[in-house]
Parts: structure tokens; sequence; C-alpha cells
């Protein structure tokens, strides 16, 4: 299956919070995170405490590489098959975990964290 991306249909210009959250749900919509995800700052530091289906979590934030951004895109048909339209380009994603912490001393040890690691060897390789 191929996939076109293209620009955003609507300008979003409200800056939305984007979550990745360590678990399964049979779910791919837009979902009321405010109200139905539990979170708390942790005093002096930048990572949030969080509860999800009755799991506690640690959230710290995660952003893009130099030279990289941050897209979250939406499926539609198009007139060639299916189209991905960038949806918002948040600055940041929230990265939980529920089995290790990830405040500043940890954030390199989340899962997104240690994938874009490759990036930066695929840039060195590139660039070599």
């Amino acid at each position: 299956m191929s996939y076109t991306i293209g620009p955003a249909q609507k300008v979003d210009t409200e800056k939305k919070e984007v979550h990745s959250i360590p678990c399964s749900v049979q779910y791919t919509g837009p979902a009321e995170v405010s109200s139905n995800f539990i979170r708390e700052q942790i005093d002096g530091e930048s990572a949030e405490r969080g509860m999800f289906r009755g799991r506690g979590m640690e959230g710290a934030e995660w952003k893009a590489p130099e030279g990289y951004e941050i897209h979250v895109l939406k499926e539609r048909k198009g007139p060639k098959g299916v189209m991905l339209d960038i949806e918002s380009r948040p600055d940041a994603i929230r990265v939980w975990q529920w089995d290790r912490t990830c405040g500043e001393d940890n954030a390199d040890r989340t899962t997104i964290a240690r994938a874009s690691a490759y990036l930066r060897i695929a840039q060195s390789l590139a660039d070599d």
C-alpha cells in the first residue's frame, strides 16, 4: 500500500498536546485526555506523574532532534488512494513510561528518544 502525504486541509492554530502512552487501545481517533487521564506535576522536576487504566506512569517531554519536525498525520481517501494529511505540527511529545522513570536525567531512555538516535546515526553516515 502506498501513501501520499499532503498539506493540512485546514490550519489548526491551537497547539494540542501529543502523548505516547505504552499501551494498546483499539481506538485511533481523538480522545478527551484531560478528563480521562489523571496527571500531576512532580515538584521541582520537568516530569509528570499520571494514571491510566489503574497503572501509574511518569511522563517527560520529548522534542525532535535539530533539523526534524513532529507531524501528526490524519488518513483520508484521495483520488489516487490513501492520503495522509498533516493535521498539526506539535513542538513536543509527552512520552509516558510505566516501568521506569523518565525525568530529565532519564529522558533519553524512552523508546522514542532511543529511536531518534538512529536519525543521528543516519545523518552521520550520510555526511561521511
